[in-house]
């Protein structure tokens, strides 16, 4: 007995009762949910990355793109951040914090499509 559903002709549906059980179904869910994790953290984990090479394109632009003032500013930021009190590394480090966060949001944005292909699980056939 087939019939077939009126929004997706070429879809047949049968009535016949499943031959397969349930531990299938179970292992699909845990290779697509292993895939979509690895996935993803892998796109987290490039756009960490991309977010900290702003910081370092910060400090190459500020050393005019050479190597010994793209190292001057980064000394002169390591002594003037050893010389600081304790509330003055804590703001600063607070600051460095909201920076960072802005950057990876814009960066993630930029890279939005590409997170929204990797969660679509409809594309194409499925193999295996």
């Amino acid at each position: 007995m087939s019939a077939t559903h009126h929004l997706a002709p070429e879809i047949e549906w049968t009535a016949a009762p499943r031959t397969r059980g349930w531990r299938p179904d179970l292992g699909q869910a845990v290779a697509d949910t292993s895939y979509v994790a690895l996935r993803l953290s892998g796109w987290l984990l490039g756009t960490g990355l991309a977010s900290l090479g702003v910081f370092a394109l910060f400090f190459l632009m500020l050393g005019n793109f050479t190597p010994l003032g793209f190292f001057s500013h980064i000394g002169n930021l390591g002594t003037r951040f050893v010389a600081a009190d304790e509330a003055r590394r804590a703001a600063f480090m607070g600051q460095v914090h909201v920076v960072q966060a802005v950057i990876f949001g814009l960066t993630a944005l930029a890279r939005g499509r590409l997170l929204l292909t990797i969660l679509d699980l409809t594309k194409g056939r499925r193999h295996g």
